[in-house]
């Protein structure tokens, strides 16, 4: 699983490691939680938006600030709400229940087998948590990339509208089988992509999910780090460095601090 995650970088860098030609606005953020609306890198959609698409979402959006002089693409930043709600959904809060899906059967899944195909992101951050189940209690812990690199989430997007022709954008996580090093905490964790993936991810010519089997495996345990941390993220609404702070005796419940 994952269900929460940070995007320390700057804009910035962010659009350096994407190619993206356009800078994207944003703060750094260390606590991004379902239901909460991302930022994503996806290939310049040429659909058409439904008529009497309502500019609600859309200013959620913030402005791009900046263009870089070179490095041009065919990827854009988007906003999405954490949360796929399927096109075809009735309801929007199913999104709820849709914030991450097993990337092993998400073709075969109705709610996500349009978007394997068609509407596939990269979800740009620099760490996410993942929780240890120990007793009653769980430990947070922090996992990141050696350097604190960025990296990309493999995710899905959707869009959505409602019976007054508003449209909302909507994405999931993709998720694996852990490594040996994320299986010592949790028995699931998020895609990472590395970035040879990055064009086949976004290719929208690729419409065949099984050609993209090849990356969907974990991440290498040897570039990874994990930290326990305070519990004071466990909170959606806590933000800040203080999210990183590492746990105290008090507030570390296992033995293995070697992980």
């Amino acid at each position: 699983m994952c269900g929460r995650f940070t995007l320390r970088a700057a804009p910035q860098d962010v659009a350096r490691h994407f190619l993206l030609f356009d800078v994207p606005s944003f703060s750094p953020r260390y606590n991004i939680g379902p239901g909460q609306v991302i930022g994503a890198v996806r290939a310049q959609s040429e659909w058409a938006p439904h008529a009497g698409h309502s500019d609600t979402v859309r200013q959620m959006q913030p402005q791009n600030e900046s263009a870089m002089p070179s490095e041009i693409s065919n990827r854009e930043w988007a906003w999405f709400r954490w949360g796929l709600v399927p096109h075809w959904s009735r309801d929007p809060s199913i999104g709820s229940r849709l914030i991450n899906a097993r990337a092993e059967t998400a073709a075969s899944k109705p709610a996500f087998r349009s978007p394997a195909r068609y509407r596939r992101c990269l979800i740009p951050a620099d760490g996410f948590y993942e929780w240890k189940t120990v007793g009653r209690s769980k430990q947070p812990f922090f996992v990141y990339l050696h350097g604190n690199k960025l990296f990309a989430l493999a995710g899905l997007w959707d869009y959505w509208q409602s019976p007054t022709g508003e449209i909302l954008e909507t994405c999931t996580i993709l998720t694996v089988e852990p490594n040996p090093l994320i299986a010592k905490i949790h028995n699931r964790m998020p895609l990472i992509l590395p970035p040879e993936a990055y064009n086949a991810w976004l290719d929208p010519a690729l419409t065949e999910f099984d050609q993209l089997r090849q990356w969907l495996k974990p991440y290498p345990e040897e570039e990874m780090t994990t930290t326990p941390v305070s519990p004071y993220v466990n909170a959606f609404h806590n933000e800040g460095a203080r999210c990183l702070e590492p746990a105290t005796t008090s507030d570390t419940l296992f033995s293995d601090e070697s992980m």
